[in-house]
Parts: structure tokens; C-alpha cells; sequence
């Protein structure tokens, strides 16, 4: 077995300029369509908690 250290294959960065990200970004619906109406209490809570997990 190798012991020897794994070389990158390249030395190109995987992280993106802020300009590309905001260019690739898409706008979030607006807020009355992501709200959720007929949720209980319990539901709510429940989703919240699932969100903190």
C-alpha cells in the first residue's frame, strides 16, 4: 500500500468570482407565494425543527 500523498490532478481553484455567482444566481419567488397558509401551530414547529436539524 502507497503512502505517499494524493496530487491534485490540476492547480485550477473551484471557487468562483462574486461577479460570476450573482450572474448564475437566480431571484427568489416573492414572499406570498413561499408562505405556507394552512400550517397548525404543530406543523409550524415541526417544520422549523426540521430546518434547525
Amino acid at each position: 500500500m502507497s503512502t505517499e500523498p494524493v496530487q491534485p490532478r490540476h492547480s485550477e481553484s473551484l471557487e468562483l468570482p462574486v461577479e460570476e455567482l450573482l450572474r448564475r444566481a437566480r431571484p427568489l419567488p416573492p414572499h406570498e407565494a413561499m408562505v405556507i397558509e394552512d400550517l397548525s401551530e404543530e406543523e409550524g414547529a415541526a417544520f422549523l425543527a426540521a430546518l434547525e436539524a
